[in-house]
């Protein structure tokens, strides 16, 4: 993989922003130029509006299709996922609820949970990463808030899994003979609990490689007031749970040359520009209103807007938003929580977790037993960066 940075393994990029900010148009164009420079790249859609196909011009299958030389794509189909890798999980479902008198169909339907298919997206990262088939992944994903959710699903299978399952599947064992015929209800058989702890964990699994120096997250907005404050929160929410923002890319920025009638959106688009770079401590990429829609050949005319000569799978900023160091005799935890009022924080240490409160989202930290052993003795919060001292 050609990079000016050390060799890395497989590059994982995920492109998130307020839905219609155009991350769609800046995903293709990113794994167009990756493949371009030689890199094996797979752009893979995880919004369920998936408009990928439509970008690149070609029909995308629920598995990798070839669409140009060293590029594939696929879009993910939950009921394609359900019946090829899920389905002993489905059909238990389907049984659970047709023994609550739902109908079949009905039940059918009900089996499909909410947010599997941003969870097969993520479960398809595993595996093409771990396989070394590719140099790089882009992730097409979900507009922001559902993009927050899918990524804080390997943290909440981790804490699942330490703190219940082992417990849970102890407790049924036992029961289960005596229960069954007494409830007139469907208790999970081995296989559907071997199926249940498989995927847990292999999304634990994911954790490390989401938080890894190989992965970087990079918000797509436009500059318009509320798109601004939405990534914002992102960017926010991103740091704290513990993923890596490179750059931010600002899409659809009318041209100077758009004329009178767009002299007052010129104005406001400057103001919000500068707003942009005061903000965001990150580099930002600029890409300018097109007069056409942006597909097939255009989409290395966006990529070289963007990134220019520079190698789209570059890291363009370093730095972990949390770390750990002892200072005199005392640890400290800094974390990165930029556009957070003071007054919003609220953090509290529960036996081996520290849980931080950003207003409604929630982190529960695992500290390492040099902290755990230790009770936060202050915090101060100054320019963006949380620190917490413990005694």
């Amino acid at each position: 993989m050609q990079s000016d940075k050390a060799v890395l393994m497989t590059r994982i990029i995920l492109f998130t922003g307020k839905g219609g900010v155009g991350k769609t148009t800046i995903a293709a164009a990113t794994a167009l130029k990756s493949a371009e420079l030689g890199n094996r790249t797979l752009v893979i859609s995880t919004d369920p509006a998936h408009s990928l196909s439509d970008s690149f011009g070609v029909r995308l299958d629920p598995f990798p299709t070839k669409i140009a030389k060293n590029l594939e794509g696929m879009e993910v189909n939950v009921e394609y996922e359900l019946e090829k890798h899920w389905s002993t999980i489905k059909e238990y479902l389907s049984l659970f609820f047709r023994s609550q008198g739902i109908e079949d169909v009905v039940a059918e339907e009900l089996a499909i949970f909410p947010g599997f298919d941003e969870l097969a997206s993520l479960l398809h990262l595993l595996k093409f990463y771990k396989s070394g088939e590719y140099d790089a992944i882009v992730l097409d994903c979900a507009p922001t808030g559902e993009t927050l959710r899918l990524l804080s699903v390997p943290e909440v299978a981790k804490w699942y899994m330490n703190r219940f399952f082992g417990i849970e599947r102890k407790v049924l064992k036992i029961i289960k003979p005596i229960a069954e015929p007494l409830m007139d209800l469907p208790l999970p058989s081995d296989e559907v609990l071997d199926k249940i702890q498989e995927l847990y964990t292999r999304m634990s699994e994911l954790k490390n490689i989401l938080e890894s120096r190989d992965t970087s997250v990079r918000i797509v907005m436009n500059p318009e007031k509320m798109v601004i404050r939405e990534s914002e929160r992102a960017f926010t929410y991103l740091n704290l749970f513990g993923y890596r923002v490179d750059c931010v890319v600002v899409n659809k920025i009318f041209p100077e040359v758009a004329g009178d009638y767009f002299s007052e959106w010129l104005k406001i688009q400057r103001e919000y520009l500068m707003e942009i770079r005061e903000k965001f401590p990150i580099p930002v990429m600029k890409v300018e209103f097109k007069s056409t829609e942006v597909t097939g050949e255009l989409l290395r005319d966006i990529a070289e807007e963007i990134y220019g000569s520079e190698n789209p799978l570059k890291i363009f900023h370093e730095g972990k938003p949390m770390v750990i160091k002892k200072e005199d005799d005392k640890f400290v935890l800094k974390i990165k929580t930029p556009f957070v009022e003071k007054q919003n924080l609220k953090l509290f240490k529960r036996g081996e977790e520290l849980v931080i409160v950003a207003g409604q989202w929630k982190r529960i930290i695992f500290l390492p037993q040099s902290l755990a052993i230790r009770e936060p003795s202050s915090a101060k919060f100054n320019e963006g960066e949380l620190k917490i001292i413990f005694r």
